[in-house]
């Protein structure tokens, strides 16, 4: 199971999706966005929600997600294949690397703005 976010709000009686993804940031981010035009609109009780889902996220559309295999597949040969799994994500956490979206089910963003260890 994948954990799916929601933002979600009530209109008319009746309560609508407004925005959805794998990635709870995202959520957050359009909620912030949109919350003044949304309310504009009618919207009320405007709140992020999540559920799980049997879906995996499709890599097309959510390319910098990854599991921890994944990262260690891309990532092991940087480290001369001195850390396992565990080891490797743990400092690709501490350096900034990538950042925990779903930890009950894995999932971890690359941070497009990494800029290395100096």
């Amino acid at each position: 199971m994948n954990t799916y976010f929601e933002v979600k709000a009530e209109i008319d009686g009746e309560v609508e999706i407004l925005f959805g993804s794998y990635d709870k940031q995202d959520c957050i981010y359009e909620k912030e966005a949109e919350r003044d035009s949304w309310k504009e609109q009618g919207y009320k009780k405007i709140k992020i929600v999540s559920r799980q889902v049997e879906e995996k996220p499709d890599k097309e559309v959510y390319p910098d997600l990854i599991t921890k295999k994944e990262l260690f597949i891309k990532q092991a040969p940087s480290f001369n294949f001195e850390l396992d799994e565990d080891e490797l994500l743990e400092v690709a956490i501490e350096r900034g690397f990538v950042t925990v979206v779903d930890e009950v089910n894995g999932l971890y963003k690359i941070n497009e703005d990494y800029e290395g260890v100096e």
